[in-house]
């Protein structure tokens, strides 16, 4: 299946211009993401597509910023704490996004209840009238 977005819609998020490898690992990052985001996703409920996209681009400049996901590195001197995790992920925000907003949207899913039937077991028939709940009897070869 295709990604919810392009390298294009990276670009213009992310403010940079990306060729060759790094390129290329954007776009696997797009259709990781994607994916990752499919699963959050209620059958037959289709998000708005601009949301789409915009999640599906955060969580690739999170993974591009912080693909080990450290929360701080040191060198010498210098220090960097850094504000998110990073990695392929998504927030609890995101995955509230990617559903209905309540259950009346038609698109939601449903709740239903289903009608179960007993007819017995094949050469089996109700007991004569008046046995009332004693079950089944075994009809005659």
């Amino acid at each position: 299946m295709a990604a919810y977005a392009t390298v294009d819609d990276y670009e213009a998020r992310a403010a940079v211009s990306l060729a060759g490898a790094r390129r290329a690992q954007v776009e696997a990052y797009l259709a990781d993401a994607s994916a990752l985001m499919r699963k959050h996703i209620p059958a037959g409920f289709t998000p708005d597509a601009e949301t789409l996209v915009a999640i599906c681009v955060a969580v690739v400049r999170r993974v591009i910023a912080n693909p080990g996901g450290r929360r701080q590195r040191t060198i010498g001197q210098y220090s960097e704490t850094l504000g998110e995790d990073g990695g392929l992920y998504l927030t609890d925000d995101e995955v509230d996004q990617l559903k209905p907003e309540t259950l009346e949207d038609p698109g939601a899913d449903a709740a239903y209840s289903l009608e179960l039937r007993d007819d017995g077991l094949p050469g089996w028939s109700p007991g004569p009238p008046g046995w009332g709940h004693v079950g089944y009897a075994r009809r005659p070869l």
